[in-house]
């Protein structure tokens, strides 16, 4: 199965979150396996968790494999494979478009 990017309309319609675990699971039950974390992150003395939306699996795999092994990768076909989004502790995300 395969998603297209999170667009401002739909995340208008996402629900208030109150935490980072409320927003974690909303996303984990919809997108199941297609949504993996990243990386953590602080900015202003609050923690934000990076997660991955993946749209394409195989380009996505396919570029991480190539930037393990420090190659060049199609930016196009990488950058559409995948969706980042981070989800602050108290429960506001950020969609990068």
């Amino acid at each position: 199965m395969e998603f297209q990017k999170i667009t401002h309309e739909e995340e208008k319609s996402f629900p208030a979150f109150n935490n980072h675990l409320e927003a974690r699971e909303y996303f984990k039950q919809y997108y199941m396996d297609h949504f993996t974390y990243k990386n953590k992150k602080e900015k202003g003395g609050q923690e934000i968790f990076s997660y991955v939306l993946v749209l394409n699996a195989e380009a996505y795999r396919s570029g991480q494999e190539k930037l393990a092994r420090f190659e060049m990768v199609d930016g196009t076909d990488f950058s559409a494979s995948f969706q980042t989004i981070d989800i602050y502790e108290d429960g506001s995300i950020y969609i990068y478009r």
